[in-house]
């Protein structure tokens, strides 16, 4: 390699990867709200991180939790949304994002999310119950049993709270 780009490529690595280490602590203090319940305040602190690293997964995947626990569930979608568009397989997110729609009673848009999950990890029990739930929301049964079936070797207890739910 020539030796006029040796350094400024080793400045860039360093870079790189000091940028990301100060991202991942600036989370710090959100969680910290977080856990205090402090959600208000959390997402004060997090429009700071995203607006300064529009690529923090983390940023934005805290911040949805947060509009969630303040029942801003639509807000919660735009954050697990940015989330998505940084990593499209990131279960958490598609998993979040698919419980939003639900309690958004868009229940078309839940079970695009948690088929979604189900792509990245067949054997995520919660995803395979929320879709049969989200299946029976809008009456489809079949589609809904399909989901209790796959669940009583994932997961009995689930599959049969999930059986519950159909039958009612």
């Amino acid at each position: 390699m020539n030796r006029k780009l040796v350094l400024p490529v080793i400045c860039l690595v360093v870079l790189v990867l000091t940028g990301q280490t100060l991202a991942d602590n600036s989370l710090e203090p959100a969680e910290k709200l977080f856990a205090e319940q402090e959600y208000k305040k959390a997402i004060g602190h997090l429009d700071k991180v995203t607006k300064e690293n529009p690529s923090s997964l983390e940023g934005w995947l805290l911040m949805g939790k947060c509009y969630t626990a303040l029942g801003k569930e639509k807000k919660a979608v735009k954050a697990y949304t940015k989330a998505i568009q940084i990593n499209p397989d990131h279960e958490e997110a598609n998993f979040l994002i698919g419980m939003s729609y639900s309690l958004l009673e868009a229940h078309g848009n839940a079970i695009e999310a948690f088929k979604r999950v189900i792509e990245i990890n067949p054997e995520n029990a919660q995803a395979h119950f929320s879709l049969g739930v989200s299946y029976d929301q809008i009456a489809r049964l079949t589609d809904a049993f399909e989901q209790y079936k796959i669940l009583r070797a994932l997961d009995p207890k689930l599959a049969d709270d999930l059986r519950t739910i159909i039958m009612d």
